[in-house]
């Protein structure tokens, strides 16, 4: 057993040096230029649209009936398109746009262009591609290799858009996160200024209030002082004016012992008299 699994790695060994070989083997000048006679003698033709849902292998089926096809290209359609088709219900199959076919023979490319340019495919009635029409163009000094250049240079400049709108939407983002956060601090300092201007405020009434509550009762107790000033004033002036006054006698014995000495006829005089004495 352990003989025979040996035989197969030597035998796979062998089949992957003699490969190996073969690949780097290189060619010879005849051969070089069979080949760049058999490449200079291809045709291209360009099909600027596609019938709906023809598939590569079907193209290379209709269109070698004419000639011996060497390599056909079908530019497939925009697959957001695709799945958007499919999303409302549309046909699930693919579609392709626009098509390029290598005619080993370019005379033979040249005059399917012209004769097929706005023809229908025909072929059995019951086929779906009956009444489609072609629409073909043949590309003089065109070869293939400019055909894979130009798909590399579109999928070069295709990734390179992505990569730039890519990097502008990163750099949208990013402006765009710095506005926020730069509008938060805005409004977070407003926040606190306006917290500040209210306390601010507040302050400022309940500092009024006591500066008012203070001066009213300054104004009470001045008040107060003013009165018990005055107050005292009129006392002392009170004070002063008993101190000096002095009590006379009782007027009435005076006058009725006038009356007894003077015994005055007229009542008038007599009034008169005791006005005089009270009045002194």
């Amino acid at each position: 057993m352990s003989e025979f699994s040996e035989d197969k790695e030597k035998n796979i060994i062998e089949i992957t040096t003699n490969k190996e070989q073969e690949a780097v083997k290189p060619l010879t000048p005849a051969k070089l230029e069979k080949f760049k006679k058999a490449q200079d003698n291809t045709g291209i033709i360009y099909l600027s649209s596609i019938p709906p849902f023809m598939k590569p292998s079907k193209v290379k089926h209709l269109l070698g009936q004419f000639g011996n096809i060497g390599r056909v290209y079908l530019a497939p359609e925009d697959p957001k398109t695709r799945i958007r088709r499919k999303k409302y219900g549309g046909n699930k199959k693919k579609k392709y746009t626009e098509g390029w076919i290598e005619f080993l023979d370019k005379r033979i490319a040249k005059t399917v262009a012209n004769t097929l340019n706005a023809r229908p495919i025909g072929g059995n009635k019951r086929n779906y591609y009956h009444d489609d029409l072609w629409n073909i163009k043949y590309l003089p000094k065109f070869k293939w290799t400019n055909l894979t250049d130009q798909i590399v240079h579109e999928k070069a400049t295709r990734i390179q858009r992505l990569q730039a709108e890519i990097s502008q939407a990163r750099r949208e983002n990013k402006e765009y996160l710095k506005k926020v956060e730069k509008a938060k601090m805005i409004k977070s300092m407003e926040e606190k200024k306006e917290k500040k201007r209210k306390v601010a405020e507040v302050e400022e009434s309940n500092l009024e209030t006591f500066t008012e509550a203070d001066t009213r009762e300054k104004k009470k107790k001045k008040v107060k002082e003013f009165q018990s000033d005055n107050k005292s004033f009129e006392d002392d002036d009170n004070s002063q004016k008993y101190s000096k006054f002095k009590q006379r006698k009782l007027v009435i014995s005076e006058v009725i012992e006038g009356r007894k000495n003077d015994e005055p006829t007229n009542t008038s005089e007599g009034v008169k008299k005791i006005l005089s004495k009270i009045f002194m």
